[in-house]
């Protein structure tokens, strides 16, 4: 019998290392104040359980999270009223999903989760009305995380690639001097450096929507630079790692679909059709690889 000859340690290939899991928080609250006009166009009591393409908005949603592969636990933020619906809702996707109730903010959301829930931090946060983001588009993010050195990152889509095959798409869109992007309401806080972050979103967010919110999070200098477009968007991120006291990282998401969230009857009509035609593709590959 010949011995097998030992591996030279030098020359061995070297098993890829595990990736780490982030955690994940799903902010599906309604907006205090304000009627929910896509729940009373659904029939139902919260804009996360509208129906797209046969399904609630909100199981697409954390469905493409724990697919991904990269997320090992998923909180969920709604009002205290739909917490039982959202928990047998959930229930038949398995995985580690933990239900909290939201707060008068997004901002406080995330703090409360984060107050709540031990060791949370990695911590990816969307929105549930995110129903076009994939199990793919989550991968990348985290993968892009990996790599990145910030406290705190969000996902971005540069406005030609969204336009290019959404001209409809209609969004609102962050202009600088040298590019224009479409936020995709995917963000990581890191570390703890990073928690306070969260407090920019108590104006409410959408600020490419409605930018008097950006001078209530940001300052009167950051609004002015802002508005007047004269910045880079790496002068302007610098800007704004200096207000809020962290290094924030843009991930530019190569996604179309990203920033397309469920916002107005015009998007959720939009979100049905590519939805429909992504398992109608879907369909037709499986077809087309089984008659092979």
């Amino acid at each position: 019998m010949i011995s097998p000859t030992p591996a030279n340690p030098d020359t061995a290939p070297v098993a890829a290392a595990p990736q780490s899991l982030y955690s994940a928080l799903v902010v599906a609250g309604s907006r205090k104040g304000a009627e929910d006009l896509l729940a009373k166009e659904g029939g139902v009591s919260h804009k996360c359980f509208i129906n797209i393409a046969g399904e609630p908005m909100l199981l697409i949603v954390v469905r493409a999270l724990l697919e991904s592969g990269r997320i090992g636990h998923v909180v969920v933020s709604v009002d205290e009223a739909a917490r039982g619906k959202t928990e047998a809702l959930l229930a038949p996707l398995g995985g580690h999903i933990t239900v909290v109730e939201a707060q008068s903010t997004l901002g406080s959301s995330v703090l409360g989760a984060i107050d709540e829930i031990p060791d949370l931090l990695p911590l990816v946060i969307t929105t549930g009305d995110n129903a076009l983001h994939t199990p793919e588009m989550v991968r990348y993010f985290c993968d892009e995380l990996d790599q990145s050195e910030c406290d705190a990152a969000l996902g971005l889509t540069l406005a030609e690639i969204l336009l290019k095959k959404f001209p409809e798409g209609n969004r609102a869109f962050h202009r600088f001097r040298d590019i224009q992007v479409s936020g995709c309401n995917i963000y990581a806080l890191l570390n703890r450096e990073s928690v306070e972050c969260a407090r920019v979103f108590d104006s409410g967010g959408q600020f490419a929507k409605k930018p008097w919110r950006f001078f209530a999070s940001f300052g009167l200098a950051a609004f002015l630079v802002y508005k007047s477009r004269m910045a880079t968007f790496t002068q302007f991120l610098s800007l704004l790692s200096r207000g809020v006291h962290a290094k924030v990282q843009p991930i530019f998401m190569p996604f179309p679909e990203g920033p397309i969230d469920v916002d107005r009857l015009s998007d959720w009509h939009l979100a049905e059709r590519i939805i429909l035609e992504r398992r109608h593709s879907a369909s037709g590959t499986s077809g087309h690889q089984e008659s092979g």
